[in-house]
């Protein structure tokens, strides 16, 4: 092929993707009108598709939206004339604007749309949507300004990105502040890179000071072979919350840290028994299935176990308050189990199966304390 036959195949597969796209999108929003009522629905589409709630969620909404308030966005979804990135724009940015004003928006973003990227239509849809509802822009504006928050998001290779949703007079000053002192206590012989100081100098002002002597105090849940802490292997360790860490952090970790003992099965991996009788798990209980489970144990849920509820799998008193019948559940899907037609059970300690009310059948296995423990 050479390049102007490549060019149209890219092309010719991007507007196939597009028309598909567009009628999964279709499928969803009859599928959730003919469930309107019915509570926790959208559980069994997160299942079946192995997509988040949040994620569900938002596909819900843009289905929704585009079928009733957009509906030549996604006519045009359909005809391959824009991407789904590009429909996705379109229903974000009007999702607070009445109909009338949506279709506004619609009409002139659509007619510019061709050829411009994703980024361009963005900032388009911005601009227009504050020329049609100006008075609206100012009232979401403070109403944005009232959700402000922070949050953290793993990375690959054991980084994160920590972030702040601000108002943007703020968040500009705060990034000034910190590039100040960034550049104050930078020299031609440190060996990291500008944006390396600036990273390090919000770890500084957030923990307090470059020597580690902040009040501050911290907890993390790291688990970690006895091996690895003394030496004799390199096994990986693991932060709860967000995955795999190498040997050399755990240790670094666990050097100024409170052990708590954990017995594992030396084949599986997997954690050993742990009961009581009382309803309230104790805290050393609440530990184990904490590590056991690792996260939430409906089908795709990844909610860390430690943020999460503790539920019985057969309700007490009737079952007993151990680590077989106790498993790691969020808050959402703790009442979907609840308050639906779902039925779990726990076959044995950690092993969660479950059936959705549409007769379709899921299984959690327990993760193994260690991914590859050692041969003993």
């Amino acid at each position: 092929m050479d390049v102007v036959e490549v060019l149209d195949a890219l092309a010719y597969h991007e507007k196939q993707v597009a028309y598909h796209q567009a009628q999964g999108l279709r499928i969803l929003a009859d599928y959730v009108l003919a469930c309107e009522g019915e509570e926790f629905f959208d559980a069994e589409i997160a299942a079946a598709m192995h997509w988040t709630s949040a994620w569900t969620s938002h596909q819900i909404a843009m289905a929704l939206d585009l079928a009733s308030k957009l509906p030549r966005t996604l006519d045009a979804l359909e005809k391959g004339e824009i991407d789904l990135y590009k429909a996705r724009v379109l229903h974000d940015s009007t999702l607070p604007l009445a109909a009338d004003l949506a279709a506004q928006v619609e009409e002139r973003v659509l007619a510019k749309a061709e050829g411009r990227t994703g980024a361009q239509v963005r900032r388009l849809a911005s601009r227009v949507v504050m020329r049609v509802d100006p008075d609206g822009h100012r009232d979401r504006a403070e109403v944005r300004k009232a959700q402000r928050c922070t949050g953290i998001d793993p990375q690959a290779d054991q980084m994160a990105r920590l972030w702040a949703y601000l108002p943007l007079e703020r968040a500009a000053a705060c990034y000034d502040r910190v590039d100040t002192i960034a550049r104050g206590v930078y020299t031609a012989e440190d060996p990291r890179t500008l944006d390396q100081v600036r990273a390090d100098v919000v770890a500084d002002l957030l923990l307090a000071t470059p020597d580690k002597t902040s009040a501050v105090k911290v907890e993390l849940y790291v688990t970690v072979s006895a091996a690895t802490l003394m030496g004799l292997s390199e096994q990986p360790g693991e932060l709860a919350g967000y995955g795999p860490i190498t040997a050399d952090l755990a240790r670094e970790l666990a050097a100024d840290a409170t052990w708590r003992r954990l017995l594992t099965d030396p084949v599986t991996g997997e954690a050993l028994e742990f009961g009581t009788s009382t309803y309230r798990p104790p805290a050393k209980l609440r530990r184990f299935v904490w590590v056991r489970d690792r996260t939430c144990r409906f089908p795709g849920c990844m909610r860390p176990a430690h943020k999460s509820e503790l539920d019985h799998t057969v309700p007490f008193p009737q079952g007993p308050t151990s680590e077989a019948n106790l498993g790691a559940f969020c808050g959402y899907h703790h009442k979907v189990k609840h308050r639906t037609a779902w039925e779990v059970g726990q076959p044995t300690p950690g092993r969660f199966q479950f059936r959705s009310p549409a007769g379709k059948t899921y299984r959690r296995e327990p993760e193994p304390v260690f991914d590859d423990p050692p041969p003993f």
